[in-house]
């Protein structure tokens, strides 16, 4: 059930994110992360793959979890809790390479990193 529920979170988070996307750095809302904070274009970038990468993440694993349900292997309590941090650390993995690749193409470096106001 955990897999379940964490998936259909990750898909919420995805389609919020694409539906309805961060357009500021300062905003305390979309994904926030220094490397998706250095610059405006950087920030867009984050803000539209997040809303890929939750998705790309979250179907599976609400896939995976809508058929332990279904199979009737709700009784793994335990084994779900200690694997449901793969594919969230998975999101946050492929996003800042995402972000890392983008950043070296635009030639940023971390030192032009820019407090959240501005």
């Amino acid at each position: 059930m955990v897999f379940y529920f964490v998936g259909l979170i990750l898909c919420a988070i995805g389609v919020l994110y694409l539906v309805f996307p961060s357009k500021q750095r300062v905003n305390k809302y979309g994904y926030r992360t220094q490397r998706a904070k250095m610059s405006d274009k950087s920030y867009e970038f984050a803000q539209k793959e997040a809303s890929k990468t939750f998705l790309l993440i979250g179907i599976p694993t609400f896939i995976v979890g809508f058929l332990l349900k279904q199979f009737g292997f709700v009784h793994f309590f335990i084994i779900e809790v200690l694997l449901i941090g793969i594919p969230i650390i998975r999101i946050f993995y492929l996003m800042e390479r995402k972000l890392e690749k983008f950043n070296d193409e635009e030639g940023e470096t971390v030192n032009e990193i820019t407090n959240d106001r501005g």
